[in-house]
Formats: C-alpha cells, sequence, structure tokens
C-alpha cells in the first residue's frame, strides 16, 4: 500500500521491532527514560520523547523541541528440557530441547517533536514503537509445532495536541496511526517425523501487515513547580491482518489474524525535593485480558491455526531519582517490577515472559544551552519459570489413547542489558 511505504519512510526506515519485553509489551521510548526504569515518565517531560507517554505533558514546553533516540537490547533467554512426549510408546531426548538465545538482539529507534504555539495551545508528533516480539528455534527444533519463528513489528506515528486550561492543569489529546507487520511459521518436528513428515516440514506459515488506528488521552496537575502528577490513558488497537498462509500440503492462501492491543493507563508522579535531587514514579496497568487467542483464518470456518494465550491484566511498578550533579550533568537512577502477562497453565515457548525486576542508570550531558544528549543502561532479570504446553500436531490429530503425555515442559529464564543514546534540541 501506498500509504504504508509513505508510513515506514516517516519513520526513517525504522528496523525491526523485535524485543524481550513484559509479554510483547515495548517500554524503550527514549535514553532519559531508560535510565530511570521509566519512573515518572509521563510527567517530567525533560525532553520531546515525553510525547510518547503524555500529549497533556507538552503544555510544560516553552521552545520548540526535538529528540531522536535508539535503543539497543541484547537478550539472553534460554530453554531447558525438562520432560518431552510419549508417543506411542517412544520416549524423546528432553535435552535435545535445550536451546539458547532464542530472542535475537534488537535495535528500537524513536523520533519526536513538540511545538508550543502559544502559552496556551501545543502539538507533536511521535514516531516509536509500544509492541514487538521476536522468538527463533532453528527449523528442526523437536518441538517444532509450537516454536517456530514468530514474530511482531510495529511502528507507532501519534499526531496530538495540548491545551493548558489553567496555571495548574493540561489536557492533551492524540491519534495513533500503527503499521504492523507479523509473521508466524511453525514446523513439524519430531511429532511429524514419527507420523512419517519430514521434521523441518512447514504445517503452518502466516505473514501479513495492516494499517489500526488509536487514540490516547493525558491529563497533567501542577501543584506547583516543583511537584506534579500525570495520568494517561491509551485505547487498544485491533490489527486485522491479512496476508498469505500455506499449510502442510497446501497452496498459498488468502489468510487473516487478528491481534488485539491493550489499553494502557499510567499514573505518574514527579517531586524536585531540593534543587539538586528529585523523586519520580510511575504505576502502568496494561490490559492484556483481550489477549486470550492467536488464531489464523482461512475460507474454513474453523481456524488453520489456534494458539491459547489467555493473557492476564499487569501492572509495572517504577521508581527513579534525578540527582542534578552541576550544570552540565545531570544523573539518574530507577528501578522497576514488570509483572508477566502470561499465565502459569497457558504460558508459552513462541513467547517467552515472566515476572522481571529492572535496574537502570543514566545521565544528560548539556552541550550548551539548546542541545543536550542522553545516555541510559538497564539490566533486566527475568524469573525462571516452567511450562508445559501441548505438541500442535497431537491437538489437532485424533490419535488413540497410548499416548500417555502429548506434552513437552520447559524451564525458561529471560534476562536482557539494554542501552540507548539520545541527542536533544530546543529552538
Amino acid at each position: 500500500m501506498k500509504f504504508q511505504k509513505t508510513l515506514l519512510s516517516l519513520s526513517l526506515s525504522l528496523l525491526a521491532v523485535e524485543a524481550h519485553s513484559a509479554a510483547f509489551q515495548l517500554n524503550e521510548t527514549s535514553a532519559s527514560g531508560l535510565g530511570r526504569s521509566f519512573a515518572g515518565d509521563a510527567v517530567i517531560a525533560d525532553d520531546a520523547s515525553v510525547i510518547s507517554r503524555n500529549p497533556a505533558a507538552m503544555s510544560l514546553f516553552s521552545k520548540k523541541s526535538f529528540s531522536i533516540a535508539g535503543t539497543y537490547i541484547d537478550p539472553n533467554v534460554d530453554i531447558k528440557g525438562t520432560g518431552s512426549l510419549n508417543i506411542l510408546g517412544e520416549d524423546h531426548d528432553v535435552d535435545s530441547l535445550d536451546i539458547n538465545g532464542v530472542v535475537p538482539k534488537a535495535f528500537i529507534p524513536a523520533i519526536y517533536f513538540i511545538n508550543p504555539i502559544n502559552d496556551k495551545f501545543a502539538y507533536g508528533l511521535a514516531i516509536n514503537s509500544n509492541f514487538g516480539l521476536s522468538s527463533e528455534y532453528d527449523n528442526d527444533y523437536p518441538a517444532g509445532s509450537i516454536a517456530g519463528e514468530t514474530e511482531l513489528t510495529t511502528i507507532n506515528t501519534n499526531l496530538s495536541g495540548s491545551y493548558r486550561i489553567n496555571e495548574q492543569f493540561s489536557v492533551g489529546l492524540g491519534l495513533n496511526v500503527v503499521y504492523s507487520d507479523a509473521y508466524l511459521v511453525r514446523q513439524a518436528g519430531v511429532t511429524g517425523e514419527i507420523l512419517g513428515i519430514p521434521s523441518t516440514s512447514e504445517v503452518a506459515k502466516m505473514e501479513g501487515d495492516e494499517v489500526s488506528f488509536g487514540w490516547n488521552i493525558g491529563a497533567v496537575y501542577e501543584v506547583n513547580n516543583a511537584h506534579r502528577f500525570a495520568l494517561t490513558y491509551r485505547s487498544d488497537v485491533t490489527i486485522d491482518f491479512e496476508g498469505d498462509y500455506t499449510g502442510l500440503g497446501t497452496d498459498k492462501e488468502v489468510g487473516t489474524m487478528t491481534i488485539d492491543l491493550p489499553k494502557i493507563a499510567e499514573f505518574s508522579g514527579f517531586h524536585q525535593l531540593t534543587d539538586k535531587f528529585a523523586m519520580h514514579y510511575s504505576v502502568m496497568y496494561t490490559d492484556w485480558s483481550s489477549f486470550e487467542e492467536l488464531e489464523a483464518y482461512t475460507d474454513e470456518e474453523e481456524p488453520v491455526f489456534a494458539k491459547e494465550e489467555n493473557f492476564e491484566s499487569t501492572y509495572r511498578l517504577a521508581l527513579g531519582t534525578t540527582y542534578n550533579f552541576s550544570d552540565k550533568l545531570i544523573l539518574r537512577a530507577g528501578v522497576a517490577f514488570d509483572e508477566s502477562a502470561a499465565v502459569k497453565d497457558y504460558r508459552s515457548i513462541s513467547i517467552p515472559d515472566s515476572d522481571r525486576l529492572w535496574y537502570s542508570v543514566g545521565a544528560t550531558y548539556q552541550l550548551n544551552a539548546d542541545n543536550s544528549v542522553d545516555f541510559g543502561f538497564a539490566y533486566i532479570d527475568g524469573d525462571r519459570v516452567t511450562v508445559k504446553e501441548s505438541d500442535g500436531i497431537l491437538e489437532a490429530l485424533p490419535l488413540p489413547p497410548q499416548l500417555s503425555n502429548d506434552k513437552w515442559e520447559f524451564e525458561t529464564e529471560g534476562n536482557a542489558i539494554l542501552l540507548s543514546v539520545q541527542y536533544n534540541k530546543s529552538f
């Protein structure tokens, strides 16, 4: 589509966003935010990236502001097999399920611009990503029917406006245009091999892209120059993918798949306690309850691919500090707890997820009055969790009751290192 190509051009040819995150939500919107674990990010407004969280915070700017950021993510997601199928009396080697690095490295760029028209109105543009995922298993992986490759890339273009009602209260509204690209493939694995199908055979493959729309609102309340609060809400977005589907032994067909991106609400606070020291915090609620299953359809009434997810809504809690070391240097630190959306009985190795803790540090170096550079570093420590997942082929076939176990069993743990740099300019 011409519109999609235009959208990609506007986003400065953004690279595929495939990241390690809670479920597949991305928080990596800026280097300044990363340095404080994104605590208080909807209200601090120290650069133009605040528009990605809260359009109302544009009212805190008196000059045009531009920011461009890039975040590098080095995830370490390892899978260890703990139990395998017993297919018609034949056990499978559990150790062959062990695999490291199933989530690839990623780079997430973002760009922001805010333009105050007068002391009442401002508008801005943000191009970033709020959701992304990638997991990659070898095409001969034994549990190929539940592993394979899973990718979701999103680019969110947000046009926003803000209005200052009075000295204390401001509001904002934004329109979001979301370009999404999805790719999913599953192989036969050892189950297919036992049934006479080569293990590397693709039993399902779906790919497609789509443009969808959403909206967001926000408010800022300023007690005074040193204390302020923010409340934001981002609507859900329904993505109706239409693309190409191929199954085992079938020709390419038109396939459809729907993914519901969740609603998000966030409360943030900022407090300048002394001339040098400030603290800030955020509570984010993400309504994942709409993400119940992945299903792909062709012209059949029944889905040609189905996977129950049954995600639960989550909270993210973040606490951070800022220290004004000098006129040239600002230091930051933060911690956060990121709750997993995956339910114990429905965890999946295609979307590795667990509760995790964030530990972050960062800094801003002021080049001159109108130019600065931000740096951010974070270590994400994920819990070790168990996954029991039914084999996709066995679920679809009416096989005899000699099967004593139709589930694969795993332990998985995911950690990550994040590095980010950002350039800011006021004019």
